[in-house]
């Protein structure tokens, strides 16, 4: 099956043993996966009792002629397809479009509406259903005080406002003067780090530009080098996302960076300092790294310490947009879409904005974000926040 998503319909079934370009069903079924209830109720064919439950069909009167073979990799397209709201015509209608005989596609279809399997998935689709429409209606809540295409700039917010207006109720916000004093942002430079840190032997992502799912496979692509050696791949190789120190590599674990660790901005307002060891991050790389389509399973701040970094950020709420196949990854490439493999994407509201040295950045717990770095950047992150960042998660694995 293609990756994709829900996307599964840009999966390319073969009948007779040739490939068939299937195209994704137009607007119905986009329309249908919209996180909206009265889309739904427009879209879904009326299958079910009244209790709403899908109920058996009678048989398709087929004669004496033998059931047709349709291929798993078919019935599972079609499968998804109706649970997702397309309606019984289109599906056939696109099936009769690429190959199949009418007769044929009737039957796989009559077959489906009785399969126990298929209607047990459609009890639970439907109870999603549910959820997905009070997850639409609380977003539709949450941008009455809040635009849903901007975050706010903010300095000098207590920690009560913080907790009560951004932490608890899921909000990102960008924090301003919070490093002002601590000298990093002029202190951290490439030569400053190869200075104090250049005979540790760090651990880096490398050979990221030949594996379009580096991140997903990132344990293939760890690679040791020194410091001092990291540093002028940064400095003299230009743009690049070949190589990237990211936060998973126990950089603030190693003896020689013990040094630069004691200089970490503390950020007291909203984080215990106490707790701060193996829950603050290091990040440092060329201008051109990406860290891919992927949310958090906690609350984070990001401190920018040198360079600037794009982040396209998007609700949780939106999820269903982005194509979650596996872990915290999303399909989409938000920074070339391709609305021929993720038509659901345009549904998004992707927020970008841009941090500089000196911008503390709140990505609460659950929203997705796509990050870029547009110059030789440094960047920290902080899980160590004085209230509760512990989640139980649900990770999906679809193959």
């Amino acid at each position: 099956m293609a990756t994709g998503g829900i996307a599964s319909a840009n999966l390319v079934p073969k009948l007779a043993g040739a490939t068939i370009n299937l195209a994704r069903p137009s607007g119905a079924y986009e329309s249908a996966i919209a996180m909206s209830t009265e889309q739904e109720v427009e879209t879904l064919q009326q299958d079910d009792a009244q209790d709403g439950r899908a109920v058996l069909h009678e048989p398709l009167d087929c004669g004496s002629a033998k059931p047709p073979e349709v291929s798993a990799e078919w019935r599972l397209w079609m499968a998804e397809s109706r649970l997702v709201g397309v309606s019984d015509e289109q599906i056939t209608s696109t099936m009769v479009q690429s190959g199949f005989d009418p007769l044929v596609a009737a039957v796989a279809m009559d077959a489906l509406r009785g399969d126990p399997f298929y209607l047990a998935a459609d009890r639970i689709a439907q109870r999603f259903k549910k959820l997905r429409s009070i997850l639409d209606i609380r977003r539709s809540l949450t941008n009455l005080s809040c635009p849903a295409d901007a975050i706010e700039r903010r300095s000098s917010i207590s920690q009560s406002e913080f907790l009560e207006r951004y932490y608890a109720v899921n909000r990102p916000v960008i924090l301003t003067g919070l490093l002002t004093g601590s000298g990093v942002c002029t202190r951290w430079t490439p030569e400053y780090l190869a200075e104090v840190c250049g005979d540790a032997i760090v651990q880096i992502m490398a050979g990221r530009q030949s594996d379009l799912r580096y991140e997903v496979n990132s344990e293939s692509h760890k690679r040791a080098v020194k410091m001092s050696e990291y540093v002028r791949m940064v400095r003299d190789g230009g743009e690049s996302n070949d190589y990237y120190l990211v936060a998973n590599n126990g950089f603030f674990d190693l003896p020689e960076t013990q040094a630069l660790f004691s200089e970490i901005p503390q950020l007291s307002e909203y984080l215990d300092a106490a707790n701060a060891k193996r829950r603050v991050f290091f990040w440092f790389g060329p201008a051109g790294t990406v860290t891919p389509l992927h949310h958090d399973v906690m609350n984070i701040l990001v401190a920018q310490i040198s360079g600037r970094k794009r982040f396209t950020l998007i609700a949780p709420e939106q999820t269903p947009f982005v194509y979650n196949e596996v872990g915290v990854y999303g399909e989409v490439n938000c920074g070339e879409p391709d609305d021929s493999r993720h038509p659901l994407y345009r549904q998004a509201t992707p927020i970008d904005v841009t941090i500089g040295p000196g911008d503390v950045l709140f990505i609460p717990v659950g929203w997705w974000h796509y990050v870029r770095a547009l110059d030789v950047s440094i960047m920290l992150s902080y899980v160590n926040f004085r209230f509760p960042n512990s989640y139980e998660w649900f990770h999906p694995s679809i193959g």
